[in-house]
């Protein structure tokens, strides 16, 4: 019998054995390592995603609030409540409405019922403090400072329509 021919050597030595591991295991590793990897990063792109959509897809409301006040309301009076309402985070500033103001939209608002316009008078027209905010929901609660100042009368909040939806009295009492 003759002895086998050993192979020819190409002079590239072998790769090293490493002690307990072979090469396919280190490669299958690093290629677990690297899913896990990219699996949290796709979590975390995911998530942020959703939350962006789910935030841009919930409806901001406006909402609008009247602040009547006593008719013998001091300025003094009307600088605390207008100070208290900055509370509410109003959009576009606290906007003081005259009785002269209150006494044209009074004309308007009721127009077709003349003998009510008729027996009212533009000096029974209260001032107002007229604001609006922007939110999910109306925070009702804000208002309760601003409700038991001195000078406030009676305080009204609309939520103002939009993109088809009607306009609602919220009941702030």
């Amino acid at each position: 019998m003759s002895e086998p021919t050993p192979a020819p050597s190409t002079g590239v030595p072998p790769p090293p054995a490493t002690p307990g591991r072979s090469v396919p295991a280190r490669h299958w590793a690093v290629l677990a390592g690297v899913a896990a990897v990219a699996m949290l990063v796709g979590a975390a792109i995911a998530t942020t995603v959703l939350l962006v959509v789910v935030q841009v897809g919930q409806a901001q409301h406006r909402y609008e609030v009247g602040v009547l006040l006593d008719l013998d309301a001091t300025a003094e009076q009307k600088d605390v409540i207008k100070s208290a309402l900055t509370a509410l985070r109003p959009v576009d500033g606290i906007r003081l409405q005259s009785r002269e103001e209150t006494w044209e939209r009074f004309k308007e608002q009721f127009k077709d019922q003349p003998d009510l316009v008729n027996a009212a008078r533009p000096e029974s027209m209260p001032e107002s403090f007229r604001l609006r905010s922007t939110g999910k929901t109306f925070d009702c609660e804000a208002l309760t400072p601003v409700r038991r100042l001195p000078g406030v009368d009676e305080i009204t909040v609309l939520q103002l329509p939009a993109d088809g939806r009607p306009g609602a009295v919220i009941d702030c009492s």
